[in-house]
């Protein structure tokens, strides 16, 4: 019985020699076929990477030559008349602007656009194209001033979107925005310049002020100031919202915004036709009047008393 298993045992042993054998010389060919495949696979892969490196070398090293750069210090802007020569240079040297930029930077234009728009003085970035090789075409929107507001003794600037400016980059004086100005004893908290100041009479008085220049009423009238003091007040006091005030300090009682949607509220053009047929019987100067009154579709009116006296002496 044992030598039975002895025998097994032995038959076994040379059938796992004789398996090793035969898979060692599989191996073996293997080896000697895969071998030379493999250093060439090597050799091949690192021309590769190496040419990659080189060609990026190259790249970054012809890139960063100074023909492809540029510098927001070197940027001229084709500015306005009613922007002064502090902009144009402030404009070049924000401080969020690095001093100096590769044409070939990822997200130029959008990096530079982002900087620009939240400058102040600038309402959007309208375009940034490049030109090569080291030129930029930017195209800005500059925040136009509106209005003078004035409380007091103080006096601010506003664009139409009732955004508060800074009077240094505006020349003053300046007819397109200097009168009339929007004036009230009572306003909304200060913003932030570049942010909007919420107050309903500034908002009622731009509005009246651009109606006023768009029909140049503001210079037939001699028009130097919106008051809007009592704006949101009407329903209350029984005042006239909106008061224009003329050089001959005529009031010119002007109602409700054409923002309010108050029922029975004429329109502007409405308000507009009013005025000017009082204007038929007493001039555009209305130095006669201490009021006119134009909320209602029969407009009215009160002179100066001392100019009644006068008429009856006579």
């Amino acid at each position: 019985m044992n030598q039975y298993k002895i025998k097994d045992i032995i038959n076994s042993t040379f059938s796992y020699k004789l398996f090793f054998e035969i898979l060692s010389s599989k191996i073996g060919s293997i080896k000697k076929v895969l071998y030379p495949f493999l250093l060439q696979f090597v050799v091949f892969a690192c021309i590769i990477i190496f040419g990659i490196w080189g060609i990026n070398k190259t790249w970054h090293s012809l890139t960063d030559l100074n023909v492809f750069k540029v510098s927001p210090s070197t940027f001229s802007f084709h500015t306005p008349s009613w922007v002064t020569a502090r902009f144009s240079d402030d404009i070049k040297h924000v401080a969020a602007l690095n001093e100096q930029y590769s044409m070939y930077e990822n997200n130029l234009t959008q990096r530079i656009a982002n900087v620009y728009g939240g400058v102040v003085l600038i309402k959007k970035v309208d375009s940034i194209k490049k030109t090569f090789p080291n030129k930029l075409n930017i195209k800005l929107v500059l925040r136009k001033p509106a209005a003078f507001v004035r409380s007091g003794n103080n006096t601010y600037l506003v664009d139409d979107e009732c955004v508060l400016l800074p009077k240094e980059y505006y020349k003053l004086p300046n007819a397109e925005y200097d009168t009339p100005c929007v004036q009230s004893n009572k306003l909304a908290r200060l913003p932030l310049y570049g942010n909007t100041w919420n107050d309903k009479g500034i908002k009622a008085g731009i509005d009246l002020v651009k109606f006023l220049r768009e029909n140049n009423i503001h210079n037939i009238f001699k028009i130097l100031a919106v008051d809007v003091s009592n704006v949101g007040k009407r329903r209350f006091t029984g005042k006239s919202d909106i008061v224009l005030w003329t050089e001959n300090n005529t009031q010119i009682r002007w109602g409700c915004s054409s923002q309010c949607n108050e029922p029975n509220e004429l329109s502007n053009e409405e308000k507009l036709q009013n005025l000017l047929s009082i204007a038929k019987t007493e001039g555009t100067n209305l130095k006669q009047m201490e009021y006119v009154d134009v909320r209602w579709k029969k407009p009215s009116g009160k002179r100066w008393a001392k100019v009644n006296s006068i008429i009856e002496e006579r």
